[in-house]
């Protein structure tokens, strides 16, 4: 069998296995608000019937320019003294994960426009200090309750020419047994419909999680998968600048635009949950879960 269509069915196989267990499954209204007296009344009003809502300007871009030179930093570190390296993964001897765009494997380019993803960061500053912002953990708690963790971390490299991830549920790669997470998603540069910013369907994280089917796209980053059963048409753009905070259901459904411009797309996104959460069945941990208390 050709390499392709190894890479085809494997591809088919990761989707079905997460469909199988994550496939149809319900958040309760009930889980999805703990107390929304924290969020101004705008904010609870957007969370409870669009699923999001956006802190606009709470971290200094200084701060957000630091936060991209230190991933660039930790991403090469990875690459250089990895413990493994498979198909651009490289495992880095810290515990963060660089993962190369697929696309770019090979490709000669500095790392900083090979890198797609780093992750495992929440444990490193200065992104374990915005882990704990204020701000965030006020949200946190809102949503979710007083005993709240963020168990994933990524930076996202999105260059210019780079393709978008297509409409998909973050719950889908969550095989827990309290849902909702939340996902936090710190724009580290400005984020506009050009440079790739996020697509947002209002109301969706009121939906079960959907069938994922797997990118089509010859070259799509290897995990990639979509929801092709869901009317799009009311979906809305998430313009941002860089500072601002996109505070997001695990069950809403979004994806990202092509990078069309010449400038970056950066984003460090976090998600929490429960701090008891529990993996389903006694599971194995994913090496991107780690859970730390907030």
């Amino acid at each position: 069998m050709a390499t392709e269509e190894l890479g085809t069915e494997s591809k088919r196989a990761v989707a079905s296995g997460m469909n199988s267990i994550q496939g149809g499954k319900l958040c309760p209204p009930e889980n999805n608000a703990f107390d929304l007296d924290l969020l101004t009344l705008d904010q609870a009003k957007s969370w409870t019937e669009k699923g999001y809502f956006i802190l606009r300007g709470i971290v200094d871009p200084a701060l957000c320019a630091e936060m991209t030179d230190r991933a660039i930093a930790l991403f090469s570190d990875a690459e250089i003294n990895a413990e493994t390296s498979i198909s651009g993964h490289h495992m880095g001897k810290n515990g963060t994960i660089a993962v190369e765009e697929a696309a770019r494997i090979d490709s000669g380019d500095a790392p900083d426009m090979r890198m797609s993803k780093l992750y495992n960061l929440h444990r490193v500053e200065p992104f374990k200090s915005f882990a704990r912002d204020p701000q965030v953990v006020n949200a946190m708690r809102a949503i979710l309750g007083p005993d709240v963790a963020v168990f994933n971390s990524q930076y996202i490299f999105k260059n210019p020419g780079v393709w978008g991830q297509p409409w998909h549920q973050d719950s889908l790669y969550f095989t827990f047994d309290r849902v909702p997470q939340v996902g936090v998603w710190l724009a580290t540069s400005r984020a506009t419909v050009q440079n790739g910013c996020l697509f947002v369907a209002p109301g969706s994280h009121l939906e079960p999680i959907h069938e994922h089917v797997p990118d089509a796209r010859p070259g799509a980053n290897f995990g990639y998968v979509e929801v092709v059963d869901y009317d799009f048409s009311t979906s809305e753009a998430v313009t941002m600048e860089a500072g601002d905070v996109l505070i997001f259901h695990s069950f809403l459904m979004h994806m990202s635009n092509d990078n069309n411009a010449d400038e970056r797309r950066s984003a460090l996104v976090y998600h929490y949950g429960h701090a008891d959460t529990q993996i389903l069945g006694g599971g194995q941990k994913s090496a991107t879960v780690d859970f730390m208390r907030v």
